[in-house]
């Protein structure tokens, strides 16, 4: 399952969703692309049986079970994606996401494609899929994700440092 989403603000994107459709009809992959509300469902026209679009989809039921993730690297999306153990296909659009994009690279979860061509979307998509590092590397991030003791956690420290202080 190829899970594809651009992100909530800047995914006035058609060409790029196009593209996605044409590299991805003649593959075996399940697609779901969540596209937001600044373009029309209806502008799509006939979809591939393999590929469904959506204006929003619940992100954390299909990051459960997606194989890969095509993201614009918003750090949201990214930590969700990774709290899954789910590999990125990674195509920042700020400069925020580019420096998420080099994190995500640096630990071996995600590659970033040359362009956002079909035929490097696709390149990278295989890549990601034929390599089990990036998925293994996405484990290894959700096994530390897990392991942190969140909100709770961090209060006790602050309680600890404040009575020792």
């Amino acid at each position: 399952l190829i899970y594809i989403s651009m992100g909530t603000v800047n995914n006035d994107m058609m060409p790029f969703y196009k593209a996605c459709i044409s590299a991805l009809r003649d593959t075996d992959y399940q697609v779901i692309m969540s596209v937001g509300n600044l373009v029309s469902i209806e502008d799509f026209g006939e979809l591939p049986e393999n590929i469904s679009v959506y204006s929003h989809v619940d992100q954390i039921a299909v990051l459960k079970k997606a194989d890969v993730f095509v993201s614009h690297c918003g750090m949201n999306s990214v930590s969700e994606s990774l709290y899954y153990g789910v590999p990125l296909v990674l195509l920042p659009q700020t400069t925020e996401q580019r420096g998420v994009t080099a994190q995500v690279c640096r630990l071996g979860a995600g590659l970033a494609p040359k362009d956002t061509s079909g035929s490097s979307l696709l390149a990278a998509i295989q890549t990601v899929l034929a390599n089990p590092g990036y998925r293994e590397a996405a484990g290894r991030i959700s096994e530390s994700f897990r392991r942190c003791p969140g909100a709770k956690g961090a209060a006790d420290k602050i309680l600890q440092v404040c009575e020792t202080g």
